[in-house]
Protein backbone atom coordinates (compact mmCIF):
# COMPACT_ATOMS: atom_id res chain seq x y z
CA UNK A 1 0.00 0.00 0.00
CA UNK A 2 1.03 3.31 -0.79
CA UNK A 3 2.70 5.08 1.77
CA UNK A 4 1.60 8.59 3.56
CA UNK A 5 4.49 11.16 2.87
CA UNK A 6 2.40 14.07 3.83
CA UNK A 7 2.63 12.46 7.80
CA UNK A 8 6.44 11.66 7.09
CA UNK A 9 8.17 14.41 8.91
CA UNK A 10 5.93 14.74 11.71
CA UNK A 11 5.57 11.28 12.55
CA UNK A 12 9.50 10.15 12.38
CA UNK A 13 9.79 13.99 15.53
CA UNK A 14 7.39 12.17 17.12
CA UNK A 15 8.58 8.78 17.68
CA UNK A 16 11.81 9.74 18.71
CA UNK A 17 9.79 10.70 21.82
CA UNK A 18 7.51 8.21 21.69
CA UNK A 19 6.88 8.29 25.54
CA UNK A 20 5.40 11.82 25.16
CA UNK A 21 3.39 11.88 21.65
CA UNK A 22 -0.54 11.80 20.99
CA UNK A 23 -2.28 9.69 17.84
CA UNK A 24 -5.51 9.99 16.94
CA UNK A 25 -7.23 9.40 13.87
CA UNK A 26 -10.94 9.54 12.73
CA UNK A 27 -13.34 8.61 10.41
CA UNK A 28 -17.03 9.65 9.65
CA UNK A 29 -19.19 9.62 7.02
CA UNK A 30 -21.77 12.83 6.10
CA UNK A 31 -23.03 14.66 3.46
CA UNK A 32 -22.23 11.85 0.88
CA UNK A 33 -18.92 11.97 2.01
CA UNK A 34 -15.73 10.30 4.27
CA UNK A 35 -14.38 12.94 6.57
CA UNK A 36 -11.24 12.47 7.64
CA UNK A 37 -8.97 13.76 10.54
CA UNK A 38 -5.83 12.88 11.95
CA UNK A 39 -4.07 14.84 15.05
CA UNK A 40 -0.65 14.18 16.43
CA UNK A 41 0.96 16.24 19.12
CA UNK A 42 3.77 16.55 21.50
CA UNK A 43 3.49 17.18 25.45
CA UNK A 44 5.08 20.34 26.17
CA UNK A 45 5.36 19.47 29.76
CA UNK A 46 7.52 16.44 29.11
CA UNK A 47 10.19 18.57 26.50
CA UNK A 48 10.35 20.99 29.32
CA UNK A 49 11.13 18.54 31.45
CA UNK A 50 14.16 17.20 29.19
CA UNK A 51 14.90 20.63 29.01
CA UNK A 52 14.06 20.84 24.82
CA UNK A 53 11.35 23.42 23.29
CA UNK A 54 9.10 22.06 21.21
CA UNK A 55 7.91 24.30 19.35
CA UNK A 56 11.42 24.78 17.56
CA UNK A 57 10.31 21.37 15.82
CA UNK A 58 7.54 22.99 14.34
CA UNK A 59 8.53 26.73 13.99
CA UNK A 60 8.94 26.00 9.90
CA UNK A 61 5.93 24.25 10.25
CA UNK A 62 3.63 25.21 6.87
CA UNK A 63 1.28 22.96 4.05
CA UNK A 64 4.48 22.76 1.76
CA UNK A 65 6.65 20.64 4.43
CA UNK A 66 4.28 17.81 3.54
CA UNK A 67 3.61 16.07 0.90
CA UNK A 68 1.03 13.27 -0.51
CA UNK A 69 -1.92 14.84 0.86
CA UNK A 70 -5.71 14.91 -0.87
CA UNK A 71 -6.06 18.17 -2.77
CA UNK A 72 -8.95 19.38 -0.23
CA UNK A 73 -7.00 18.78 2.87
CA UNK A 74 -6.63 21.84 5.98
CA UNK A 75 -3.19 21.10 7.69
CA UNK A 76 -3.33 23.44 10.76
CA UNK A 77 -0.87 23.50 13.89
CA UNK A 78 -1.98 22.85 17.34
CA UNK A 79 -0.38 24.58 19.44
CA UNK A 80 -1.69 24.94 23.20
CA UNK A 81 -0.66 25.51 26.95
CA UNK A 82 0.07 21.78 26.82
CA UNK A 83 0.80 20.04 23.57
CA UNK A 84 2.10 21.26 20.39
CA UNK A 85 1.91 19.56 16.55
CA UNK A 86 -0.77 19.38 14.01
CA UNK A 87 -3.92 18.28 12.85
CA UNK A 88 -5.38 17.18 9.27
CA UNK A 89 -8.79 17.38 7.66
CA UNK A 90 -10.13 16.77 4.94
CA UNK A 91 -13.59 14.68 2.79
CA UNK A 92 -13.11 12.35 0.62
CA UNK A 93 -16.08 11.04 -2.13
CA UNK A 94 -16.53 7.22 -1.92
CA UNK A 95 -16.71 7.21 -5.27
CA UNK A 96 -13.47 9.02 -5.83
CA UNK A 97 -10.85 7.19 -8.75
CA UNK A 98 -8.05 9.26 -7.29
CA UNK A 99 -5.72 7.34 -6.22
CA UNK A 100 -4.04 9.56 -3.61
CA UNK A 101 -7.72 9.93 -1.87
CA UNK A 102 -8.52 6.42 -2.47
CA UNK A 103 -5.13 5.13 -0.27
CA UNK A 104 -7.09 7.04 3.10
CA UNK A 105 -10.20 4.93 2.32
CA UNK A 106 -12.07 2.00 4.36
CA UNK A 107 -12.50 -0.89 2.11
CA UNK A 108 -15.42 -3.56 2.56
CA UNK A 109 -15.34 -6.90 2.06
CA UNK A 110 -18.62 -8.92 3.64
CA UNK A 111 -18.56 -8.08 7.02
CA UNK A 112 -14.52 -7.37 7.20
CA UNK A 113 -13.96 -3.37 6.87
CA UNK A 114 -10.23 -2.70 6.44
CA UNK A 115 -9.13 0.77 8.16
CA UNK A 116 -5.57 2.46 7.09
CA UNK A 117 -3.59 2.97 9.70
CA UNK A 118 -1.26 5.62 8.71
CA UNK A 119 1.40 5.17 11.96
CA UNK A 120 1.89 1.40 11.00
CA UNK A 121 2.48 1.87 7.38
CA UNK A 122 5.79 3.77 7.94
CA UNK A 123 8.90 1.18 8.48
CA UNK A 124 10.85 4.05 9.98
CA UNK A 125 8.68 3.72 12.79
CA UNK A 126 9.22 0.23 13.93
CA UNK A 127 12.81 0.88 13.61
CA UNK A 128 12.56 3.78 15.98
CA UNK A 129 10.44 2.16 18.66
CA UNK A 130 13.17 -0.87 18.20
CA UNK A 131 15.83 1.38 19.30
CA UNK A 132 13.88 3.73 22.00
CA UNK A 133 13.59 0.12 23.93
CA UNK A 134 17.72 -0.05 23.72
CA UNK A 135 18.25 2.93 26.02
CA UNK A 136 19.52 4.20 29.29
CA UNK A 137 16.65 3.53 31.25
CA UNK A 138 16.42 -0.45 29.97
CA UNK A 139 14.28 -2.09 27.59
CA UNK A 140 11.44 -2.84 30.88
CA UNK A 141 11.06 0.60 31.43
CA UNK A 142 11.12 1.70 28.08
CA UNK A 143 8.62 -0.90 26.91
CA UNK A 144 6.42 -0.19 29.94
CA UNK A 145 6.11 3.64 28.85
CA UNK A 146 5.13 2.40 25.21
CA UNK A 147 2.35 0.61 26.41
CA UNK A 148 1.08 2.92 28.08
CA UNK A 149 1.44 5.52 25.01
CA UNK A 150 -1.56 4.70 22.77
CA UNK A 151 -2.53 5.92 19.38
CA UNK A 152 -6.47 6.12 18.97
CA UNK A 153 -8.78 5.24 15.59
CA UNK A 154 -12.47 6.58 16.16
CA UNK A 155 -14.70 5.28 14.00
CA UNK A 156 -18.05 6.41 13.37
CA UNK A 157 -21.36 4.70 14.05
CA UNK A 158 -23.02 6.17 10.51
CA UNK A 159 -19.62 4.37 8.88
CA UNK A 160 -19.62 0.93 11.05
CA UNK A 161 -22.97 0.84 13.10
CA UNK A 162 -21.51 -1.90 15.22
CA UNK A 163 -18.22 -4.13 15.89
CA UNK A 164 -18.12 -7.20 16.90
CA UNK A 165 -13.57 -7.24 16.82
CA UNK A 166 -11.10 -5.27 16.00
CA UNK A 167 -7.03 -6.57 15.19
CA UNK A 168 -3.82 -6.64 12.90
CA UNK A 169 -3.22 -9.61 11.01
CA UNK A 170 -0.50 -11.98 12.64
CA UNK A 171 1.55 -14.46 11.11
CA UNK A 172 -0.18 -17.95 11.32
CA UNK A 173 -3.96 -16.68 12.05
CA UNK A 174 -1.78 -15.20 15.56
CA UNK A 175 -3.91 -11.98 15.20
CA UNK A 176 -3.77 -8.68 17.70
CA UNK A 177 -6.80 -8.23 19.05
CA UNK A 178 -7.69 -4.40 19.51
CA UNK A 179 -9.90 -2.95 22.72
CA UNK A 180 -13.25 -1.49 21.39
CA UNK A 181 -14.71 0.95 23.52
CA UNK A 182 -18.16 2.67 23.16
CA UNK A 183 -17.67 6.33 22.70
CA UNK A 184 -21.50 6.93 22.11
CA UNK A 185 -21.64 8.29 18.38
CA UNK A 186 -18.12 6.25 17.62
CA UNK A 187 -16.37 3.56 18.40
CA UNK A 188 -13.04 3.98 19.70
CA UNK A 189 -9.78 1.42 18.87
CA UNK A 190 -6.68 2.03 21.20
CA UNK A 191 -3.39 0.75 20.05
CA UNK A 192 -0.38 0.53 22.40
CA UNK A 193 2.93 2.16 20.27
CA UNK A 194 4.68 -0.76 21.53
CA UNK A 195 2.60 -2.85 19.04
CA UNK A 196 4.30 -0.77 16.31
CA UNK A 197 7.67 -2.27 17.12
CA UNK A 198 6.43 -6.53 16.75
CA UNK A 199 8.16 -5.76 12.88
CA UNK A 200 7.31 -8.83 11.18
CA UNK A 201 5.00 -10.49 13.56
CA UNK A 202 1.91 -8.05 12.36
CA UNK A 203 0.44 -6.52 9.46
CA UNK A 204 -0.03 -2.54 11.13
CA UNK A 205 -0.80 -0.85 8.05
CA UNK A 206 -4.21 -1.56 8.25
CA UNK A 207 -7.21 -2.88 11.28
CA UNK A 208 -9.09 -5.54 10.08
CA UNK A 209 -12.95 -4.74 11.59
CA UNK A 210 -15.65 -7.12 11.54
CA UNK A 211 -19.17 -6.09 12.02
CA UNK A 212 -21.61 -6.99 13.87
Amino acid sequence: MKKKTAFAFLIILCLLFTSCVDYVQSISYKNGNYQMYYKVTLSKLLFAMMDEDPEEIFKDFDEEAFGEVPENASVNPVNTDLEVGAEFKFSIDPKTTDDTEKAFLPTISGTKCYIPFLLGENESIADSIDSDTDNDYGEGFAEAIMSSAKCRILISKGVIPSIETAYFEGKGNQNYSIPIFDYGDSNCLEIPFIILSQKGMYRTDRVVVIKK
